[in-house]
């Protein structure tokens, strides 16, 4: 007699939702840390990967239940990685060759921290032209003077990104832990950019300058990368209220 369990169930309903996609409606997710409402939490979406106002698909974070919680410290660096549903097994890294990922030519990441759960955001890392790209990690270093932040409903790591091609913004979310300085963490003062978003008013006229590229870039730039592990988004440091220029486009 065949016995099916719960966790057979949820998997066998998982992978018939997201089998109803076709490949070229994989745009993209992140994987790590694991984002809300991806195959490996407890609330899978089909539009996982799709951009806000997609579907009704809400900002911050897409309108999605709590996630997966991942645990960091204060000066640790997150190795970002990005998913679609061409990645079959997403522990995997780096995935198969050959898949296509509608990276939509590139464009300009961001990767923000929230203590208030989406209220407010707080960059802390940029790359500008070539991200995202499920065929390479983007090292995001949380500042080492940011300050602890323990309750995981509210403490978020988000993954933003303004497409080439495309006048969409992507915003997808994980809820973390993070412990910091207690007595003189303070977050940085770069808020994040949201463009293209009906919801806040903004109009749907902006695109990044990007790579042009619709597979495989380059990956992260080297100047990007340094200046993302060197600390350059902490407060207190060269990014201030500015950051990189996100080489953003009006049409």
């Amino acid at each position: 007699m065949k016995v099916t369990t719960l966790a057979t169930s949820v998997l066998v309903a998982t992978t018939t939702l997201f089998s109803f996609l076709s490949t070229t409606s994989a745009h993209m997710a992140m994987s790590n840390p694991p984002g809300q409402a991806g195959p490996w939490s407890d609330d899978p979406h089909s539009d996982v990967h799709a951009w806000i106002g997609y579907d009704k698909k809400t900002f911050p974070c897409g309108g999605y239940k709590k996630g997966p919680v991942s645990t960091y410290k204060a000066g640790e660096v997150i190795p970002v990685r990005f998913w679609n549903f061409e990645v079959k097994d997403y522990k995997k890294f780096p995935p198969p060759k050959g898949l296509s990922q509608s990276r939509h030519g590139g464009g300009a990441c961001e990767f923000s921290l929230s203590y208030d759960a989406g209220k407010t955001w707080h960059v802390i890392g940029q790359y500008t032209n070539s991200c995202p790209d499920i065929y390479y990690e983007w090292p995001v270093l949380i500042p080492k003077n940011v300050p602890s932040c323990l309750d995981s409903n509210k403490c978020l790591f988000s993954f933003s990104w303004t497409a080439y091609s495309t006048e969409q913004f992507y915003h997808h979310c994980a809820n973390v832990v993070i412990h910091g300085d207690d007595k003189k963490g303070i977050l940085p003062e770069l808020e994040m950019t949201v463009v293209d978003v009906k919801q806040k008013g903004e109009k749907m006229d902006t695109h990044a300058l990007g790579d042009g590229k619709s597979q495989t870039s380059s990956g992260p730039d080297r100047r990007e990368k340094q200046l993302n592990l060197g600390g350059y988004f902490a407060c207190g440091g060269p990014a201030g209220k500015h950051g990189l220029d996100l080489g953003l486009v009006r049409s």
